[in-house]
């Protein structure tokens, strides 16, 4: 039981703000630069809004999405079908939000964002399948 407990440790509060931070922050910046080079206030606005929020939340569900398949070992072994499989889930989950706030306006916004804050979290954490003894 012990060994089960020490492999679930690698998602744990210090890990779930190493992806966290940088999902928020890393869109911010590059959008707020982008639109302070364009002169397009608009987009620096929308940068740590429309942008970096929905790759916060796309980062906290994959997260706790990751966390969930490691606890019950069920998993896509290859790390690129489960990576594709989480990237189209969380766009099509970021579509129905899209959609039911009305938010088409930030489609492309809310879509990028949440890809990148989704890849950013699938890299960080690598599933590893558990020997029970």
């Amino acid at each position: 039981m012990k060994n089960q407990d020490l492999e679930y440790n690698s998602f744990t509060t210090k890990a779930f703000l190493s992806v966290a931070v940088p999902s928020y922050f890393f869109p911010a910046i590059m959008s707020w630069t982008s639109g302070w080079i364009l002169e397009n206030s608009t987009l620096m606005k929308a940068s740590y809004v429309s942008i970096a929020i929905p790759s916060l939340i796309a980062t906290i569900l994959v997260y706790l999405l990751l966390q969930q398949f490691q606890k019950g070992q069920k998993f896509p072994k290859n790390r690129y079908v489960r990576a594709l499989f989480i990237i189209i889930l969380m766009a099509v989950i970021s579509l129905l939000i899209i959609k039911l706030f009305k938010l088409e306006p930030y489609m492309f916004d809310i879509l990028f964002s949440s890809t990148l804050g989704t890849i950013i979290t699938i890299w960080k954490f690598p599933l590893k399948t558990i020997l029970i003894r």
